[in-house]
């Protein structure tokens, strides 16, 4: 409900502001503007904005018991009152009202309708009404805003100043309000009419409900038509309809017509006298202030005129066109590049510039003086004699190699550390750049997490020792194949054929090959000392190569094996024995880690 009642308020707010706004601004060209100097400000709104005033008039009941013609005068009945009105702008005023009056009626008044005449029916009662309204004056902003001019003459010029001139006009206005009414009927019946009729006992019950008092809310609609006779006093007439919400104004109701609500009409005559100070020449200060009541001015120089603004009212200026200061007669101050700062006080007088710097220009606003900056066209910081740091990085912007984005000054010259592949190296330490990897190895990944990083990792996806470049190790019983393989593989006397009992040996070290694909087999031939030295080296390479043929038939990739003949020159037993010989005579096989290609 709280929110509700503030409609109000607020939408008379905004019909006040608009009003205002739609004022004319009272600019002047009526005379040369090298002799015009217009006071804007000594027009006022409204010299006197409250109104007390005195209501003389009638009211006339409608109810039950009127006659509903206008032009029957039977029930008209005196009333007055007193109200306060406050005009909040031009248009809009509010008006407390305190009215007292009598209404009254009887069917006897009203000779031409026998039924009437019958019944006898009267009543009588005073009315006393506590109300506010709203006022629309519908041609508020002339009557309260007519702005005129009055010219004067000061020493040599003739200036200008704007005023509120009055002029009597007709002012209509609409109203609305409400408050409430307070009457107690005395209501007449005939018994003689009401005897034997449904009505008696109804009479009866308005007799009690009617007869108390009545304290009802009230609603009030209605214009009027004001008229100025001067500044001070103001006469109106008014006409407007009151409903209370009650069928009981005039004590009668459910005997009457309950279906419809009493109601009355107050016309009457104002007059009103506006409360404020005498103000002869209408700038707003009154005349027992005003130290020149016959031509308006300001507040500031005591209602004198003062054409230069400067205080100081016109007739002791010395100086009246001109801003001046008091110590100089009302005369400025020599000021050549107009900032402000006196020229005897001003370090650049030829340059507009600021209190703090002694009238010196900062050009780029950064509060640091040109003088003292060696950026002066650009906002800097103190630290930096007024050059800018646009990243905040506290690096400099000329030089800083990376301006607009944080970075340390060490090694990187302002621009920001950098990490491509994420992996938490910096770029300038990271020897993998593109790859994320370990900061143990600058960068650079180990895959198998093996502790071999892997550029150097011969096997980067399979977990290996360091000490076997990240392989795993070969296990000892594919070794021990390996080694035996050295006596069970066979040849024919002097040819390089396998015997048929050297393709199981063989066939296992196939699968060992299979087994550990990073792994390369190296095959050497050896022969014992009997026969040509050349025939032997021959012959240790044909079979080093035919035990290489096998394994590429079992499938192994022929680069992963290499075969090699030494011939007799690298004996491991005597050969003068036959045993030794027997010894000598071998094919030896050798893993090897695959380098990378």
């Amino acid at each position: 409900m709280r929110h509700i009642l503030k409609l109000p308020a607020i939408g008379l707010l905004l019909v006040c502001q608009v009003s205002v706004a739609q004022m004319p601004n009272g600019k002047s060209s009526l005379l040369p503007k090298e002799e015009t100097f217009n006071f804007a400000d000594t027009a006022r709104y409204f010299e006197k904005t409250t109104e007390l005033g005195l209501a003389l008039g009638t009211m006339r009941y409608n109810g039950d018991l009127s006659n509903d013609r206008l032009s029957n005068t039977t029930g008209l009945k005196p009333a007055a009152g007193i109200f306060l009105r406050r005009h909040l702008c031009p248009i809009l005023a509010m008006r407390g009202n305190l009215l007292f009056g009598k209404i009254a009626a009887k069917d006897v008044d009203y000779t031409d309708n026998d039924w009437r005449q019958q019944r006898k029916y009267a009543f009588e009662t005073r009315v006393t009404e506590l109300s506010i309204q709203a006022e629309w004056d519908i041609f508020g902003k002339k009557r309260f805003r007519r702005v005129d001019t009055t010219v004067y003459e000061l020493d040599r010029y003739r200036q200008i100043a704007q005023v509120n001139k009055f002029k009597s006009m007709l002012a209509p206005y609409l109203f609305a309000g409400g408050g409430f009414v307070f009457s107690k009927a005395e209501a007449v019946f005939d018994q003689t009419y009401l005897e034997g009729t449904s009505l008696l006992p109804k009479a009866v019950e308005d007799l009690r409900i009617g007869g108390k008092s009545q304290n009802e809310p009230t609603l009030a609609l209605g214009a009027g038509l004001n008229l100025d006779l001067s500044r001070t006093w103001m006469i109106g007439l008014e006409l407007g309809a009151r409903t209370a919400f009650s069928d009981y104004f005039d004590g009668i109701s459910l005997s009457g017509n309950p279906d419809k609500p009493d109601w009355y009409w107050f016309a009457g005559l104002n007059i009103a006298v506006r409360l404020g100070k005498k103000d002869k020449d209408g700038d707003g200060i009154a005349d027992k202030q005003d130290k020149c009541p016959e031509i308006p001015g300001f507040g500031r120089s005591q209602g004198c005129p003062d054409a230069d603004h400067d205080g100081i009212a016109d007739r002791d200026d010395e100086c009246p066109h001109r801003h001046g200061v008091v110590s100089l007669g009302g005369c400025p101050i020599k000021d050549v590049d107009n900032d402000s700062i006196p020229d005897v006080d001003d370090e650049c007088p030829t340059l507009p510039g600021l209190v703090q710097f002694k009238g010196c220009p900062d050009t780029d606003s950064d509060g640091i003086e040109d003088r003292k900056d060696s950026c002066a066209t650009m906002a800097g910081l103190p630290q930096f004699n007024g050059c800018p740091d646009t990243d905040g990085d506290g690096i400099e912007d000329r030089k800083d190699a990376c301006p607009t984005e944080k970075g340390p000054l060490e090694y990187y010259y302002g621009c920001p550390v950098r990490d491509t592949d994420g992996d938490g190296v910096e770029d300038k330490l990271d020897a993998c750049l593109l790859v994320a990897g370990k900061a143990e190895f600058k960068g650079c990944p180990d895959t198998d997490n093996d502790g071999v990083e892997d550029a150097l990792d011969l096997c980067p996806t399979i977990v290996g020792p360091k000490d076997n470049k990240g392989c795993p190790v070969v296990e000892k019983k594919d070794r021990e194949k390996l080694e035996l393989a050295v006596k069970a593989v066979k040849f024919q006397t002097g040819k390089a054929v396998l015997k048929p009992e050297s393709s199981k040996i063989l066939t296992d070290i196939a699968n060992i090959l299979t087994k550990y694909p990073y792994y390369g087999l190296s095959m050497d031939g050896h022969t014992d000392s009997a026969g040509n030295d050349k025939s032997n080296q021959i012959l240790s390479e044909k079979r080093a190569l035919a035990c290489l043929d096998f394994l590429v038939k079992k499938g192994i990739d022929k680069g992963r094996l290499k075969s090699a003949g030494f011939g007799e020159t690298r004996p491991v037993a005597d050969n003068k024995t036959a045993s030794g010989r027997t010894k000598n005579r071998r094919v030896e096989f050798n893993l090897f880690l695959m380098e990378k290609k």
